[in-house]
């Protein structure tokens, strides 16, 4: 009853420590996914609020719009109003004369004449009488003119006379429009003739004046049909705005041609609704979800905070710098996001940078007024450097990095253009798209290479440059461990080509682990006679020893080993292969010797002092290490090999492989190590292939024996030459 309590207890006791270490990573993980969420959903709402252009003529504008792109289009607008001019030109107007104005003018004036005839011929009895009846006979006579006409001579009223009815006739021979005729009136005195007197011309055109009359009617049907026809021959204004020309200004009063200019970019439109934003700040945190996870297992040999937090920090600067410079039409594709995410591939590794490309290409297309252009360029140009730089282990990769990102930013943004219809892709607009491609390209490289080392520091991050930089056999560790241990260096290198093949079936990094090899055992260094590799025609030193001794002197390389790595400065990720490359495997062979010499045995006392394998490197570097001292001490035994069966050697060499497996699995070595038992077999197969190129039986070549004849030397002689 006890017994059971006990085991309830205790396995309640490590469902609770599992779902605590659980809670911790997924505390982590919404840590990392809100510190990286809430500042997007800012510089989001801003975008949003931007993007609401709603402007009426004669508006004061609160900002200042620019174009973002060249482009050449029909004015509306402007046509329009050039028709209007067109259709409401006077040269449009068909006139028709009616010739009965004229002959009912004339009429008019005969009529006048012979009134003031009669009135003429009473001036003798009453001046003053006739002068008033002249007045009224013709409205608008003043007073001394209607005296002057009364009181003229017979001679002097025939010459007004005549030339009264020739000035009205000559005048309505011609065009008289209603919009003329006051021009006409006073043009009079010019046309009557020199001939009279200056009071006879005077008195002639008061006369005439009176009956000038508009002599010609607008014929509605051919003047509609004209305007009709000039309008419609008016081609269409065609207008052209450059990239960066401002088009709304803040301050400035809306013009109807700005309105036009807006409309036709794209960038008058309302305001998205409040359910819209809201659904796109749902998408933005399913993808920066998806991101945080992508980051929180790219760390996972350390998962500590700092670095992810430091790399969010590198997303939103990213994210803010663009913000400011995409949305200018100058900085639109020399913007060099693709340097960020080739820092990912760099420090991190390709998924992650993958998802990183396209998270700041859909965050910077938003931020640019939810443009597709801006999405599609910067998504490209940054999956293009991700790919080349991965895994760079020469400095000129970052140069062809940055060529990949020119290329690739210059095509897409080409081919968006042409297709999404924006503009003609004209020599101009292509050489400013190479040109700014180009400065991608150059400060995305440039920044990647410059910062890297930096970042990979502050971050405990290696790269594959400082790895391979570690792989120099003139590094002070490795030189000395080549020169006072050299058995142990050379089965550092057999352990690293098992280890690399490995780890490259199994999704590892064969760089790190082939590093990790050439250093795991160099706590070896500073006692290289205690290992038996080393110890060539030398006295075993442990044959003197008692076997807790010896192990302790065994296991003291694996703290050593981390001390002296400390102290050289190595990355982290080569320190934990040290340290964990024996986990807390048994010291077999002097805990066999111990018991076998009736000592009081304590198992402990005969482990490692570990941590077990944390990664798949790790567990690699372990299973490698082991699997070729068991199969060296097989094959310097002898047991390798069996005479006269040819397959002796594949059949021993799966055996010591499937046990030191096993034995590592059933000790619980590679539980923390994140390897499938699939993987596992794929391990086993790249040892198996690889052992057996080593060890494959040879055939043993005859001795060929030389007979010397030498004529007159001494054979002693000949034997010594």
């Amino acid at each position: 009853m006890l017994s059971r309590i006990d085991r309830f207890w205790s396995d309640s006791l490590l469902v609770f420590i599992a779902l605590r270490h659980r809670a911790r990573h997924v505390l982590v993980w919404l840590g990392v996914f809100f510190v990286l969420w809430a500042p997007l959903a800012v510089l989001v709402y801003g975008a949003w609020e931007a993007s609401g252009i709603t402007l009426q003529p004669g508006q004061i504008a609160d900002r200042t719009i620019k174009a973002p792109y060249t482009a050449t289009f029909e004015s509306r607008l402007l046509t329009q109003q050039a028709r209007q001019e067109a259709y409401d030109d006077s040269r449009n107007i068909v006139l028709v004369r009616d010739p009965a104005v004229e002959a009912a003018q004339l009429e008019a004036l005969n009529r006048l004449l012979t009134q003031l005839d009669a009135i003429r011929a009473q001036r003798g009895t009453d001046l003053a009488a006739a002068t008033q009846q002249a007045q009224s006979a013709l409205e608008g006579l003043g007073a001394e003119d209607a005296q002057l006409l009364v009181s003229l001579s017979d001679a002097s009223w025939g010459r007004i006379e005549g030339e009264a009815r020739r000035l009205l006739a000559s005048v309505l021979s011609g065009e008289v429009r209603s919009d003329n005729v006051a021009q006409i009136k006073e043009q009079l005195p010019d046309r009557v003739s020199i001939e009279l007197n200056p009071v006879e011309r005077r008195l002639v055109v008061v006369l005439v004046r009176s009956f000038i009359r508009p002599n010609v009617r607008v014929d509605e049907q051919a003047t509609r049909a004209a305007r009709e026809a000039a309008a419609a021959a008016v081609s269409p204004v065609m207008v052209t705005v450059q990239a960066g020309q401002v088009i709304v200004r803040d301050g400035d009063p809306v013009t109807p041609e700005a309105l036009e200019k807006l409309e036709y970019f794209g960038l008058l439109s309302p305001r998205q609704s409040w359910p819209e934003f809201l659904g796109l700040l749902g998408v933005l945190a399913l993808w920066a979800g998806g991101f945080a996870l992508a980051l929180y297992r790219s760390v996972q040999h350390t998962r500590q905070p700092r670095q992810l937090f430091l790399i969010v920090g590198l997303v939103l600067l990213t994210l803010a710098a663009g913000r400011l410079l995409v949305t200018i039409p100058e900085f639109r594709y020399s913007f060099p996001v693709a340097g960020t995410v080739m820092l990912f591939a760099v420090l991190l590794d390709l998924r992650t940078a993958l998802l990183a490309s396209w998270f700041l290409a859909l965050a910077l297309g938003i931020l640019d007024g939810f443009s597709l252009l801006t999405t599609l360029v910067a998504g490209f140009g940054s999956l293009a450097g991700a790919v080349v730089v991965w895994r760079a282990e020469r400095t000129v990769t970052f140069l062809w990095a940055g060529i990949a990102v020119a290329a690739a930013t210059a095509a897409t943004a080409l081919a968006a253009l042409t297709a999404l219809g924006r503009q003609v892709v004209d020599w101009n607009l292509a050489g400013n798209v190479l040109l700014q491609s180009g400065i991608n390209g150059v400060l995305s490289a440039s920044l990647c290479f410059l910062s890297f080392s930096l970042l990979g520091r502050l971050l405990g991050i290696t790269t594959h440059l400082q790895l391979m930089e570690l792989a120099h056999p003139t590094q002070p560790l490795l030189s000395r461990l080549a020169r006072e241990a050299p058995g142990t260096y050379h089965h550092s290198l057999v352990v690293g080509n098992l280890a690399e093949a490995a780890a490259e079936v199994v999704g590892a990094d064969p760089l790190l682990t082939r590093v990790g090899v050439l250093y795991h055992d160099i706590g070896k260094v500073l006692h290289p006679e205690l290992y038996v590799e080393n110890q060539a025609n030398r006295i075993n030193i442990h044959d003197s020893l008692d076997p807790l001794t010896s192990a302790r002197l065994i296991e003291e390389h694996v703290t050593e080993g981390v001390k002296l790595a400390k102290r050289a400065r190595l990355p982290k990720p080569i320190v934990d292969i040290i340290q964990q490359h024996h986990g807390t495997t048994l010291i077999k062979y002097f805990y066999a010797k111990a018991k076998e010499a009736g000592l009081a045995v304590d198992e402990q006392a005969f482990r490692y002092p570990g941590p077990r394998p944390q990664s798949k490197e790790a567990a690699v570097v372990m299973l490698a290490d082991s699997v070729e001292a068991a199969v060296r001490a097989a094959a310097q035994s002898g047991k390798l090999y069996e005479p006269g069966d040819p397959h002796s050697v594949s059949k021993r060499l799966a055996e010591i492989v499937d046990r030191v497996i096993r034995e590592r699995l059933e000790d619980g070595q590679l539980d923390d190590a994140d390897l499938t038992f699939r993987q596992i077999t794929e391990i086993r197969r790249v040892f198996l292939t690889m052992l057996e190129g080593v060890y494959h039986p040879r055939v043993e070549y005859p001795e060929v024996r030389r007979e010397l004849v030498v004529t007159g030397v001494d054979e002693r002689a000949a034997a010594e030459a």
